[in-house]
């Protein structure tokens, strides 16, 4: 049986999800668009790509590029919030 979350806990979870909108809020299009396709739809680089008229690997490139750039904002936006 797993224990609720404390409050803190809670508020942590909400702040990092908050976060997260925010950052994939900056992405470009074209590094949002299938990132959000791949994460949120659940659908492979090959349909990402039919949807989007670019091949695979391009695809591919731009969720790199994208997961890149959110670490990046995010390990940013620790740093500012810790100081």
């Amino acid at each position: 049986m797993h224990a609720s979350p404390s409050p803190g806990e809670s508020l942590q979870k909400s702040e990092r999800s908050e976060a997260v909108k925010a950052a994939i809020g900056t992405l470009p299009d074209e590094l949002r668009q299938p990132l959000l396709l791949a994460v949120y739809e659940g659908l492979s680089q090959i349909e990402i790509g039919r949807i989007l008229n670019c091949s695979a690997k391009a695809v591919e490139t731009r969720i790199y590029r994208a997961r890149n750039h959110l670490r990046e904002s995010l390990r940013e936006g620790a740093t500012a919030w810790l100081t």
